[in-house]
């Protein structure tokens, strides 16, 4: 079978173009840093990409919401920290103004400290964050999802921590009541002293709590960060360019195509050879 000069040349005009080609393909993809320019390249990689895509902007709504939780946690802990301490002390009083060594005098000057404690506890518990949010939530706190399959509370309710919760009266109105005793110079009773203890267990039991959260926080944030970074991979590994292969394909093909011209030269100078 006789192959003609024309089919030859055709040959080589074919060959240089897709030498061509790769070249320009190598130097954008080393250029981008992405394997692929257009999502008619490679369709099925650019949907995965797209949902790789998705999959990391899901990751950072996770990551708002962790630095949210966490914000709050830390201020909720902060906050019932300085409460316990504050009724820590007016235990402490209300033990000493039930030794049963006061008179009315006495129980009056411990209705002061009653009172500043009293004014403590009450600020602590409305404290309001950097936003402006008060920290023991009035309403029922919200869950966000912190991870894949993971939602969390975001804080803790005011009712938690100050309501009644079984007993006659809510903390603060609870405190009032031992605060006006004492300035009243009046004895204090025995379920008053029950009822302390129960206030300082109801605290306690929101501190509990906060640590569990803070807990389940610090797991699924480390849980959320494998993931993306496991998705983070694929992607890198999907789309962008492998400097390594991108150049040594550059190099190669930049051989072929300088090889392809030179053949080319070579009929072009034949030919017109044979003309002559």
């Amino acid at each position: 079978m006789r192959i003609s000069s024309q089919q030859v040349f055709d040959s080589g005009v074919s060959s240089m173009q897709q030498h061509t080609s790769d070249v320009v393909k190598y130097q954008q993809q080393i250029s981008s840093g992405r394997k692929y320019q257009l999502a008619s390249d490679d369709a099925l990689a650019a949907g995965l990409g797209v949902q790789i895509d998705l999959d990391n902007a899901q990751f950072a709504m996770f990551k708002v919401n962790q630095n949210h939780i966490n914000a709050s946690l830390t201020s909720t802990d902060s906050q019932l920290s300085g409460i316990n301490i504050a009724l820590t002390k007016f235990q402490q009083m209300m033990v000493q103004a039930g030794n049963g060594t006061l008179g009315a005098d006495g129980l009056k000057t411990l209705g002061q400290q009653a009172s500043t404690l009293y004014n403590t506890v009450n600020q602590m518990s409305l404290a309001k964050d950097a936003n402006g949010e008060q920290i023991l939530r009035t309403a029922t706190p919200t869950s966000v999802l912190v991870a894949p399959n993971v939602s969390l509370e975001t804080a803790l309710s005011f009712s938690e921590v100050m309501a009644a919760n079984g007993r006659a009266q809510d903390v603060i109105t609870f405190l009032g009541s031992v605060r006006d005793k004492l300035n009243a110079g009046t004895t204090l009773s025995s379920s008053d002293m029950d009822n302390i203890q129960l206030v300082l267990k109801q605290v306690t039991k929101a501190q509990v709590k906060t640590g569990l959260l803070q807990n389940q926080l610090d797991a699924a944030t480390e849980a959320a960060d494998v993931q993306k970074n496991n998705v983070e991979l694929q992607r890198s590994n999907l789309l962008d360019t492998d400097l390594a292969t991108a150049t040594a394909g550059l190099v190669k093909s930049n051989a072929l195509l300088q090889a392809a011209q030179s053949i080319m030269t070579k009929l072009d100078s034949n030919s017109l050879f044979q003309k002559l």
